[in-house]
């Protein structure tokens, strides 16, 4: 037993620490508040020892005993707590945890009688790993405390970037209804695991998962204090969405390198020989740089940049790509310090790329993650291919697409007052993608909504950009015409995601949104014959077979270099998912912002541009109405 600077000398606080460690085989430590240097030191030399560790803190309302944690395990520890408990009640000291909280407060007089009640609580009720009891006056709660990669105690130190080996890809069992997801699944999936051991108001990691009431289907999100949005679900019902809503939060937490080793001011003519190069990612014009709405640099081969590494699914090869495209979130200014870039705000960020989580997908392991990133390439790219060179696409006949939730939203919809034009999307990569145009039947303002879906089962693809456009038309419209005007008579206005579903609402937008339509009609079944069947029979049991397949369509269409950035922290590991980016150079990139737009020095944009009116463009070309 230990007590702290701030424990004070009482006896009977004392005794009360000393009846509490009689109960539990941990080091116990005690102190009045929170100290970040006497908690390190305390629980380094439990960890030297291989001993348990039992944290306890006073705070001016109550006292937290643990989360007892366990060398070798997932448990969280004090640092943990402190960290997930700022993060999640938006505390003032929320960035500083070196500063101390000393203070006890009214609690001081009953402290003894409260740890012993304590002591005779966990005497016939243990605590487990992670689990720490908080005791006062209003009665005792108990809470699983993950790991955290901000904690200041066992938070995870960034070894050096040193060359990987090369890639391996593990077996992985599909499952019985979908050959692009594993037979075991993340915990996350199951609801009743997910409430119990990650939703908690007080410590996360998911703080609350809510129930949106203004769309006409099932809809939850998720709020995960650390992601930089919160996740969305829509499903049928309401306990389907909620897993869905966490899955998406962890993908978006996934976007900075928490624990991943980053090479630091390097240009890339000293690793050429390893590395993506940057201008095969799409670039912008010098119209685009100098605009003051841009928000990165310029760059040459001789620029120094930070770099993140790949590995090249066709070769297997290690590969480094720039760490602002690996990890979208990632700051030059802010390497190690996400909330410092976010409380710095826009004008003081430095980056060479503006990019998105277009290309980011989570699932219960690499193989079934890099899978689906590779979808959302597939659409995104083929979506933006389709829309700049505004020919007409063939059009699905929505009843011939036999899924009852389908042909609810249609009917949904449609009563809105929007007709709705299933269109064929895809392009050289010949994935299912399908793009969803509403538009309204009198022309009226809001005028047109769009979305786009992609996967091996051509139902859900339609089913998934149709639930986003039911909900585009239903939901109040949150900007004015006056405001999509102006964009509208200068795209450089358009800054944000949501500008381009403004710009692209307008009526007078119509002639150019509505480019698309005018196509031969087909049926789904014609659109995609043999989907999702293929994808069964070349995984032959296994999620490698499913990926192979899919990567050998990129190959086809002359994107041979696909790099997957394994984007996993220690807090996506400790509950069962992986996420990862695919960057695929030459593919074009969804980026949202007409000074963004990096579309320049893209071959095969500008094949799928020859022969139409807008070849004689240049970018930045019109902004999509991708949402």
């Amino acid at each position: 037993m230990a007590l702290g600077p701030a424990a004070g000398p009482a006896p009977a606080w004392a005794g009360a620490v000393a009846a509490l460690a009689g109960v539990v085989d941990a080091a116990v430590v005690a102190n009045r508040g929170w100290d970040l240097a006497w908690e390190r030191q305390s629980w380094q030399d439990s960890a030297s020892q291989g001993r348990e560790h039992l944290s306890v803190r006073v705070h001016d309302d109550e006292v937290q005993i643990g989360p007892r944690w366990v060398p070798g395990t997932t448990a969280g520890c004090p640092g943990c707590a402190e960290a997930r408990s700022r993060s999640a009640v938006g505390h003032p000291l929320a960035s500083s945890p070196a500063v101390p909280r000393r203070r006890v407060g009214a609690l001081a007089p009953v402290l003894p009688e409260l740890l012993e009640a304590a002591a005779r609580h966990l005497a016939r009720a243990p605590l487990g790993p992670g689990e720490l009891l908080a005791v006062g006056p209003a009665g005792t709660r108990r809470h699983r405390v993950h790991r955290s990669v901000h904690c200041a105690l066992c938070g995870p130190v960034p070894g050096p970037a040193t060359t990987p080996g090369p890639l391996r890809l593990v077996a992985r069992p599909v499952a019985a209804d979908d050959p692009t997801r594993g037979a075991v699944g993340t915990p996350v999936l199951d609801r009743a695991a997910l409430h119990r051991d990650l939703v908690d108001d007080r410590f996360g990691p998911v703080r609350a998962v809510l129930r949106e009431s203004r769309v006409p289907f099932a809809m939850s999100m998720a709020v995960l204090p650390e992601a930089p949005a919160m996740g969305h679900g829509r499903a049928s019902t309401f306990a389907q969405t909620e897993s869905v809503a966490v899955l998406e939060a962890y993908e978006r937490l996934g976007g900075f390198p928490f624990d991943a080793p980053v090479l630091e001011d390097v240009p890339w003519s000293e690793v050429a020989d390893r590395a993506v190069d940057p201008l095969t990612l799409g670039r912008l014009t010098g119209e685009q740089l100098a605009h003051p709405s841009c928000r990165v640099r310029p760059f040459d081969a001789s620029t120094p940049m930070d770099w993140v590494w790949g590995h090249d699914l066709v070769t297997g090869r290690p590969l480094l790509v720039p760490a602002d495209v690996g990890f979208y979130q990632y700051d030059y200014a802010f390497r190690r310090d996400r909330r410092a870039a976010r409380e710095a705000g826009p004008g003081a960020q430095r980056r060479w790329f503006h990019e998105s989580s277009s290309g980011c997908a989570v699932g219960s392991s690499f193989e079934e993650a890099a899978l689906h990133a590779l979808f959302e390439v597939a659409e995104r790219d083929a979506f933006q291919l389709a829309w700049h060179a505004a020919r007409p696409l063939p059009a699905i006949d929505p009843g011939s697409v036999p899924d009852g939730t389908t042909q609810a939203l249609l009917r949904l919809v449609a009563a809105r007052g929007f007709d709705v034009h299933l269109l064929v999307a895809t392009q050289d990569v010949a994935v299912p993608v399908v793009w969803v145009l509403a538009v309204d039947r009198e022309g009226r303002f809001p005028a047109t909504f769009s979305s786009a879906g992609s996967g091996a089962d051509p139902v859900g693809a339609v089913r998934g950009a149709l639930r986003e456009v039911a909900q585009l038309v239903t939901n109040p419209v949150d900007w004015t015409r006056a405001q999509a005007e102006a964009m509208h008579e200068d795209p450089w206005l358009v800054r944000e995601l949501e500008d381009h579903v403004r710009v692209n609402s307008l009526p007078e937008a119509l002639p150019r949104v509505t480019a698309a339509l005018g196509g031969p009609r087909t049926t789904l079944a014609e659109a995609f014959p043999d989907w999702p069947g293929r994808v069964g029979r070349a995984a032959r049991g296994d999620l490698r077979g499913s990926l192979a397949l899919v990567r050998d369509l990129f190959v086809a269409a002359g994107l041979d270099r696909l790099v997957l950035v394994d984007q996993t922290s220690r807090d996506h590991a400790d509950v069962g998912i992986s996420v990862v980016k695919a960057v695929v150079p030459h593919s074009l990139p969804m980026c949202f912002g007409h000074a963004h737009q990096r579309l320049a020095g893209l071959p095969r944009l500008d094949r799928a541009l020859a022969g139409t009116p807008q070849a004689a463009r240049r970018p930045p070309y019109d902004p999509h109405p991708f949402p």
